[in-house]
């Protein structure tokens, strides 16, 4: 298949990548060292996703990012201006503005969790906030041993907004995302790991190239409802993968 209806293979943005090679897309966070997702990273992303929801010869997705560390998540004084301006009723037309682009993130998010292709996460270092829901989006997650994970926004009197409750929900249970939402606590690649929340813990320098592989090797015939097959297929000491 080509590229026929929508021609990006490549495309680098201030806060993100994308490049399209033998019809895997790898799309990149890509402002290091946190990564962090400020309005304009969302402004890029969901650009991005639009392209992606129409592009022709896309068979699977892997997303990763540049640096130590996935994301940090949110950019947190930007949202927490948003949040008081809405709580205090300033400048309506700028809150109507950001609940809009709110809406937009979810339904950006939602796209890579709803998509027939695979969709494969490649987490090293840090991923916390949004950026887990992000990733909480995609069909597999592969971490490295590094990882730091977990939803902090109760900490600063807010609640994620992007999905990942109900994902965590669906994952280990409504009583695992409780706690985990309202305590705020992060966690590693181990109980991760143990909770289902990642797939496999895959050593750091090789994680994205093991999400690679993985994803040209399910692309085929791809079936979401078939994941935990896909991923018994894969001895850890396949050196195809590592």
């Amino acid at each position: 298949m080509t590229n026929t209806q929508y021609p990006m293979h490549n495309k680098t943005m201030n806060t993100l990548s994308f490049t399209k090679t033998d019809d895997i897309g790898h799309l990149e966070l890509n402002q290091p060292p946190a990564n962090q997702m400020t309005t304009e990273f969302f402004s890029e992303f969901n650009e991005l996703v639009d392209e992606l929801r129409i592009m022709n010869g896309l068979n699977a997705i892997v997303i990763s990012s540049k640096g130590r560390h996935f994301s940090s998540g949110a950019d947190l004084e930007e949202l927490l201006e948003q949040v008081v301006k809405s709580d205090e009723g300033i400048h309506p037309e700028m809150n109507e503005n950001w609940r809009a682009l709110s809406e937009k993130n979810y339904r950006s998010f939602l796209f890579f969790e709803e998509t027939e292709i695979p969709v494969i996460a490649a987490i090293r270092g840090v991923c916390i906030g949004s950026a887990f829901e992000l990733v909480l989006s995609s069909h597999f997650r592969f971490c490295a041993e590094d990882a730091v994970l977990g939803l902090p926004e109760t900490t600063f009197n807010l609640m994620p907004g992007l999905g990942g409750i109900r994902k965590i929900a669906d994952l280990c249970g409504q009583a695992k995302a409780i706690e985990l939402s309202l305590k705020g606590n992060t966690f590693g690649a181990e109980e991760a790991l143990q909770t289902h929340l990642v797939d496999r813990i895959v050593p750091r320098r090789k994680v994205v190239d093991f999400s690679l592989a993985f994803g040209r090797k399910v692309m085929k015939n791809y079936k979401k409802q078939k994941a935990p097959f896909y991923l018994q297929q894969i001895p850890l000491d396949d050196p195809f993968y590592i």
